[in-house]
């Protein structure tokens, strides 16, 4: 469609002004930590709960950053979901790895490591006791994205160990990349909307529109908004580039019928039926697929529009019958 582990916390109170009210009241930011991997060892990240100044259990909406990593255009906007009654949580998948930005590396956070942070979370999320486990959704912001729909995905549930009856409700991804597209890919069913720019060359919107059809051929609940004219990053505060930015829009690896990997453009086989990556190959791959220079900028309209469509999901979903 087209449109024009284990938990150890540090609990900090903050003052806030609800509409309305002319008094402020407290609200509680919470900082949780949770054992997530870092290539291949075990790795303690971080996440932060604006509670909502409410009593009671409460629905919660995850929210994961990109590759400049957390900044203060992502808590302010946990900050007014918890005012509007959510559990707003704020991954930070950086700061435990002590990296500070991905965006000339992405393989200082590999994809699946990134990826993992969510489902990590999720489990923790489902065991406390405030948090109604049934009324948990997530939203991503471009590498956050991509662990966004990731999530969906019942395979990567299962590898994660999350419990059969503990599920995100929805999953909003703004400029996700689809770099990586699994055959056939089979979701958990919770309803999916990617938010695309149709100018976006960081990431680019074509690859998520061909797997995003191919999730609804699997059966997925996937809504596919593109917003015509809107650079990756259509929601940010200001415009940014990095001519040093691995750029990646023209690289898409797809898992065929037998198990491996090719990636489309080169047509190099990454990976074979075992499914095991082969290095040197991804190398090349990368390497006749890949460039450098990344951009991002802000659109009105995209924003608007992109942020209503959160805002709609958060009060038919986590809101709604509360």
């Amino acid at each position: 469609m087209r449109v024009t582990g284990c938990i150890m916390a540090v609990i900090a109170l903050t003052a806030v002004m609800l509409p309305g009210i002319g008094t402020a009241v407290a609200q509680q930011a919470e900082t949780i930590a949770f054992e997530s991997r870092q290539k291949g060892k075990p790795v303690q990240i971080t996440a932060t709960i604006y509670w909502p100044a409410t009593s009671g259990r409460v629905s919660a909406l995850v929210l994961h950053h990109g590759s400049t990593g957390v900044n203060a255009g992502l808590i302010g906007l946990a900050e007014r979901f918890a005012l509007s009654g959510v559990a707003a949580v704020v991954i930070d998948s950086f700061k435990g790895r002590g990296v500070g930005s991905t965006v000339q590396d992405q393989s200082l956070v590999s994809r699946d490591d990134f990826n993992f942070d969510a489902l990590a979370l999720l489990k923790v999320l489902g065991q406390n006791p405030r948090i109604n486990s049934n009324k948990i959704g997530i939203a991503g912001f471009s590498k956050g994205a991509g662990s966004t729909l990731m999530a969906a995905q019942i395979a990567e549930r299962n590898a994660a160990g999350v419990p059969s009856n503990l599920k995100y409700i929805f999953h909003v991804a703004f400029y996700p990349s689809c770099a990586v597209q699994p055959y056939r890919p089979r979701t958990t069913g919770a309803p999916i909307v990617m938010l695309l720019g149709g100018a976006d060359t960081y990431v680019g919107a074509e690859p998520c529109e061909t797997y995003g059809q191919a999730l609804r051929a699997e059966g997925a609940n996937i809504d596919i908004k593109v917003f015509p004219g809107a650079p990756h990053g259509f929601d940010s505060a200001e415009a940014g580039s990095d001519p040093r930015g691995q750029n990646t829009s023209q690289c898409v690896y797809q898992q065929q019928a037998n198990g491996s990997w090719v990636e489309r453009k080169t047509r190099v086989q990454v990976a074979g039926p075992d499914g095991r990556w082969n290095a040197s190959a991804v190398a090349k791959a990368a390497a006749g697929c890949q460039t450098l220079g990344v951009s991002w900028g802000p659109n009105a309209d995209a924003r608007r529009l992109s942020h209503a469509e959160l805002r709609a999901y958060v009060q038919r979903y986590l809101l709604g019958g509360q």
